[in-house]
């Protein structure tokens, strides 16, 4: 079993990220941290960042730090623009929400981040701020897909600040496996609902009709 999960007596998986310390990170995490430190990370105040001029080049912006955000390869990109559509239409189909992709989320807890794939169900729509383009509030689904130079940011830092602010479903990407993993929060923890291997069709707990197959989207 990969290192960061524990199985619990009633036999769900469990990532521990967001409730350990740094210094107790597996190995596996540590050898992402220092693929994660070559992000360019600027020092600056909340009133700095908002002063910021439009990018490329991008930033999220957590703990004291504008991060700048890497520009992801094409199959990265093929992956999100699949992805948000068929998301999207199928939520518009069935009157549930709308899909986002790319796009900037203010949380309440003041951390700006700019995932994949954010979603808000149709009770939540007033979150999205025509005015700003942006999602102001905590998404019912944010999806990251994964690359080399921002894994150990999406599935640590951002994880545990996707935790503290309550997004109630994670989704984590894997471009190169084509695999997806479903989390789900809970008091205790991120919870690892499903991995699902690449050339399966993945179900969503969230939306149980929605089917989304990966090679067969990228026709691989």
């Amino acid at each position: 079993m990969p290192s960061g999960f524990e199985v619990r007596p009633q036999g769900v998986i469990q990532w521990r990220t967001v409730l350990i310390k740094k210094k107790s990170y597996t190995k596996g995490v540590t050898k992402m941290a220092e693929t994660q430190q070559r992000l360019k990370r600027i020092p600056m105040s909340r009133e700095e960042f908002e002063k910021l001029p439009e990018g490329p080049p991008f930033y999220d912006y957590l703990n004291g730090e504008a991060i700048e955000v890497n520009r992801p390869t094409g199959k990265h990109q093929r992956i999100v623009v699949y992805l948000a559509f068929v998301v999207d239409r199928f939520l518009r189909s069935h009157n549930l929400g709308v899909a986002y992709a790319d796009i900037d989320v203010l949380l309440p807890t003041g951390v700006t981040v700019g995932p994949n794939l954010a979603v808000l169900l149709t009770e939540h729509l007033d979150r999205y701020d025509e005015q700003k383009g942006d999602i102001v509030g905590v998404p019912d689904l944010i999806a990251e897909v994964l690359s080399p130079t921002t894994v150990a940011y999406d599935r640590v830092e951002k994880f545990s600040e996707y935790y503290r602010a309550g997004v109630p479903w994670v989704w984590f990407i894997d471009p190169d496996a084509l695999t997806i993993e479903e989390f789900r929060w809970t008091q205790d923890g991120y919870l690892l609902v499903q991995a699902v291997k690449a050339g399966e069709t993945f179900r969503p707990k969230l939306f149980p009709e929605l089917e989304i197959n990966l090679k067969t989207l990228l026709g691989e």
